[in-house]
């Protein structure tokens, strides 16, 4: 509640610069620091993919390489006739000579010409003593009974191995695939040893690749081999856990990518460094981008700042118009304020024309209360002696006398009722009634008068005192040349949601000519003048005032004759659904 308080106690202004520090300038810096994160996280996982692409090109050219190695040595060690020549024991009557020199000879050396890999020596090292050691191919395998593998190799169920020797000569590293030659019939011939230098064999990973980036290569036992650039390597040792693990790792800057030769085991291990913070295109135009965001949002921060004093400078010369009397506002401006400038100089009009109303209004209701009481001295005096008269007309029997004088008490206590300005129809219908009840006492059965309106009308809110003027005007001029007079008033709802209140008459009507200036003078409220002797009654004229102030101006008196036959008034009030209860049913009243 404390909060709230203070909220609602602060300006305009401070409200809009907390809305768009909360709404606009937190939530989208927070967007593009986001948005700056997940580019670089893209362009980090873009480059290892491509990292990781090139990683595997070069392993698939090493893998190339190893297949096409053990391709070889396949052909020679599964060839059945050289694997005959192998087990049959050598004898010179038996040809075997000819086969030495015509096909075992030149199978290996038909090896080594056709392959596309620098191979540097095909061995044949087999357990037949009886077969001569020659041309640099042919040994017996007592000779590589001493290396390291022999032992384990022979023992084992593996019919090939790979190993890694180091050259005693240059110092060059030597890849050996080494196979187990085993005949059709199931028998131990051998072993096929293929030898190809580790540069050759590691070539595409050791030489220039498609990304220029720095390689190194693990053996068996994660031995690092220096390649590429020495910058790198002592952090090498570092991410050695990361990258089995995972294949990558980051570190002091760098992205390693790591990828596992088959058969040979050694890992072929790719550094790239990582792009600076501010390196990349995209990067780069994304924190440009929310740096002229920010700029904008802050323009956009002071533009509104002067919107809000140009409105709190038009809220003081609407303060000063309020205070000078309701002077009109100088229009300097063609924006929306100009237009709100105009609007408030069009609400300051109608504001002094309500006022001006207001006091015609009541201007008018206290002469109406002043026409109707003009004559009173003392209320209750009058109220005294009228009931006075009708008690002694009633003893004396003249009882429509009586009911007189007792209605017109009651219309004495309606008009000096000034409290307030309307009565429902029901009232003043009542009040007519009581006022025709007079005029029998003075006309008898010479006057008729009928009411027909709806009970659902009955209840609406009219403005006091406006029939019995009118009534007044009928039955003044209608006796003007008959004996006898008919008076109805007709209330109906219109089409258009009004209520229309119809006074007619069967009198001597009005002149064609007179009844179309009397209905000019009512619409314009241009009269004429009081020493005219022409001038209408005070009390129609009195009742168009009233109409059209209190109504609007659409809503004038309204007069309709035919000469001769008849004359009626015409009331249009605006209809008040909130006050009338539905009821089909009529009533009428006969007077």
């Amino acid at each position: 509640m404390p909060l709230q308080r203070t909220f609602h106690a602060m300006s305009i202004k401070s409200k809009v610069t907390l809305a768009f520090i909360f709404f606009i300038l937190i939530p989208f810096s927070v967007l593009g620091l986001y948005s700056y994160n997940q580019s670089q996280r893209f362009i980090q996982a873009q480059l290892l993919a491509n990292s990781q692409t090139t990683v595997k090109q070069i392993k698939y050219t090493v893998e190339s390489k190893i297949d096409l190695i053990e391709s070889v040595s396949n052909n020679i060690t599964y060839n059945y006739r050289f694997q005959q020549f192998l087990g049959d024991p050598y004898s010179l009557e038996k040809d075997s000579l000819d086969t030495y020199f015509n096909y075992a000879a030149p199978l290996v050396n038909y090896a080594m010409l056709f392959q596309k890999i620098n191979i540097q020596k095909i061995s044949i090292y087999t357990n037949n003593d009886s077969i001569p050691e020659g041309f640099g191919s042919f040994y017996s395998e007592q000779k590589v009974k001493k290396e390291t593998w022999y032992d384990t190799f022979k023992a084992s169920d593996k019919k090939s191995l790979w190993v890694l020797n180091t050259n005693q000569a240059d110092g060059s590293d030597i890849f050996r695939y080494i196979q187990k030659m085993i005949s059709i019939e199931g028998y131990y011939l051998g072993i096929t040893i293929v030898d190809v230098r580790s540069a050759d064999l590691l070539e595409p990973a050791e030489g220039p690749n498609i990304a220029n980036q720095s390689i190194y290569i693990l053996d068996e036992n994660h031995k690092v081999i220096p390649q590429g650039s020495k910058d790198t390597l002592h952090t090498l040792d570092e991410v050695i856990p990361s990258l089995f693990s995972k294949g990558y790792a980051k570190k002091s800057g760098f992205l390693y990518v790591a990828d596992t030769l088959k058969e040979v085991q050694h890992v072929i291990v790719m550094v790239i460094p990582l792009p600076p913070l501010l390196g990349s295109l995209q990067v780069a135009a994304n924190l440009a981008f929310i740096l002229t965001f920010i700029v904008l949002l802050i323009a956009f921060y002071f533009v509104l700042k002067m919107t809000l004093s140009k409105m709190k400078t038009s809220i003081k010369q609407m303060d000063l118009a309020i205070e000078t009397g309701f002077q009109p506002i100088p229009i300097v401006r063609k924006d929306e304020f100009g237009v709100i400038t105009e609007k408030f100089n069009i609400l300051l009009n109608k504001i002094t024309l309500l006022l001006s109303d207001m006091i015609k209004k009541e201007t008018m209701h206290k002469d109406a209360q002043l026409i109707a009481l003009q004559s009173q001295i003392n209320p209750h005096f009058i109220y005294n002696t009228l009931d006075i008269f009708s008690a002694k007309m009633e003893i004396a029997g003249q009882y429509d006398v009586s009911d007189a004088m007792a209605d017109f008490g009651k219309m004495m206590r309606y008009n000096m009722d000034g409290h307030t300005k309307f009565a429902t129809l029901q009232d003043e219908l009542r009040y007519l009634g009581q006022y025709m009840t007079l005029q029998k006492v003075k006309y008898g059965d010479s006057i008729h008068f009928r009411v027909h309106v709806p009970n659902e009308l009955l209840s609406i809110q009219v403005l006091k005192f406006i029939l019995q003027p009118i009534v007044e005007n009928s039955v003044k001029h209608g006796f003007a040349k008959q004996d006898t007079l008919d008076i109805d008033i007709h209330v109906s709802q219109e089409s258009d949601l009004s209520i229309r209140v119809c006074v007619k008459d069967n009198g001597s009507g009005i002149e064609t000519a007179r009844l179309k200036e009397l209905n000019e003078q009512f619409r314009t409220s241009v009269y004429m003048a009081k020493g005219d002797k022409d001038r209408e009654s005070i009390g129609l004229g009195n009742i168009n005032e009233r109409l059209k102030l209190f109504y609007g101006e659409n809503y004038p008196l309204r007069l309709n004759s035919l000469e001769g036959q008849f004359a009626e008034t015409i009331l249009t009030l605006p209809y008040d659904a909130r006050r009338i209860e539905e009821n089909d049913n009529v009533h009428r009243t006969n007077y």
